[in-house]
């Protein structure tokens, strides 16, 4: 397991053939894992150890009930009896970005810090992590996992639309924001899921892209891993659209666009109620890279 961190373009392996020679690898999916094509797919088995060490179940957040939320990966039962939904980001996409996408030893900046799983990736591929969280007990939560596993990262409270941390010092950034309201996150006002309609969460998001961008060094990329959603009407949000507008407004271009079908098997189990409603299981986000 320990391999994979240590997966991105400066790694390039060595063999030694029947003849004592010196061989170095230099195929991409040797130096990454995997080929950087406009499609990636995790591998389950790595994403399913990761999971465990990552130790996000999705405890400090809900789903809205009503949202047809089909962005999904972890089952809960809400007192009321229905089935809800959190998501919980992926540890083995956050292991492919930075091994395709992120220097060695990068100082990285993450405006949505929650659930912890992109900082104990990065910090376990060597990088110097920092995070932003609005709620101060998921970063408590955070902070626990860090002691069980004898790492540490840091992790401040604060609202991510405010200035950055630090301008002009970090050389990466990748997140995944929230889905306007389709999870509950917190009661605070400045929380972004609290927006009183979408046109209002456009422009806190737009305040967080704007910090992103401040933090950054000329020339470093931004990542934002988006989908696009179904409102309570059952309307679709082009989310992936309003991010890359955004981002060209604060400054960014956009460099490359990756799909990510990272969808579990039960999302086909959805597919019978295509006669009903005529609208296709979504199975894929995207990743958008932004260079500054």
């Amino acid at each position: 397991m320990s391999d994979i961190f240590r997966n991105n373009l400066d790694n390039i392996k060595l063999e030694i053939d029947l003849f004592g020679n010196r061989v170095e690898k230099l195929s991409m999916k040797d130096r990454i894992g995997f080929l950087p094509i406009s499609i990636w797919q995790p591998d389950w088995s790595i994403t399913n150890k990761l999971k465990d060490i990552v130790g996000d179940s999705g405890e400090c957040r809900e789903l809205r009930e009503g949202s047809g939320n089909q962005r999904t990966t972890n089952l809960k039962v809400n007192t009321f009896g229905y089935q809800l939904f959190s998501s919980i980001f992926n540890p083995h996409l956050a292991q492919m970005i930075l091994s395709a996408y992120c220097q060695p030893k990068a100082k990285i900046y993450d405006p949505f810090a929650g659930g912890g799983t992109r900082g104990f990736i990065a910090t376990a591929m060597g990088h110097e992590y920092t995070g932003r969280e609005i709620r101060q007990n998921e970063i408590d939560r955070i902070l626990e996992q860090q002691k069980k596993l004898g790492v540490g990262f840091n992790i401040e409270c604060g609202d991510a639309q405010d200035e950055p941390p630090k301008r002009d010092y970090f050389d990466f950034s990748y997140t995944c924001p929230p889905y306007y309201n389709l999870e509950i996150y917190s009661g605070l006002d400045n929380d972004l899921s609290n927006a009183p309609d979408y046109f209002q969460f456009l422009l806190g998001i737009n305040k967080v892209m704007q910090s992103v961008w401040y933090s950054l060094k000329p020339g470093a990329l931004s990542i934002w891993v988006v989908g696009n959603f179904r409102d309570k009407k059952g309307n679709l949000n082009h989310f992936n659209g309003d991010i890359a507008n955004i981002g060209l407004r604060v400054g960014f271009y956009l460099h490359d666009e990756i799909i990510f079908w990272g969808a579990a098997g039960n999302a086909v189990q959805r597919c019978g109620q295509f006669e009903a409603n005529r609208k296709s299981v979504r199975v894929h986000e995207y990743i958008l890279i932004f260079r500054k």
